[in-house]
């Protein structure tokens, strides 16, 4: 699976299609270094961003606990639709 993340000065960013592919079908690897390169930008005191098709933020995340409890119902999904493809 190819993905993009678009990093700014301080922040980076992904579109939503891709995040829901990555999240709910994505290798685990991937996912991990997402996340990894992620909470690396917010303990620099960046964001996370979710853009929709037209460029519109749908998700902003500031802080490495909400990256992580945001992390946590990604982790619940990911489960439910592997069990729902068994």
């Amino acid at each position: 699976m190819n993905f993009s993340l678009h990093f700014l000065e301080h922040d980076v960013s992904i579109a939503e299609d891709t995040w829901t592919a990555l999240a709910t079908t994505g290798s685990d690897i991937s996912l991990e270094n997402v996340r990894a390169t992620v909470a690396a930008v917010l303990e620099r005191g960046g964001a996370f961003t979710v853009e929709d098709s037209n460029g519109q933020v749908v998700r902003r995340i500031e802080s490495a606990a909400d990256f992580e409890g945001y992390m946590q119902d990604v982790a619940m999904q990911r489960q439910q639709f592997q069990q729902t493809q068994a």
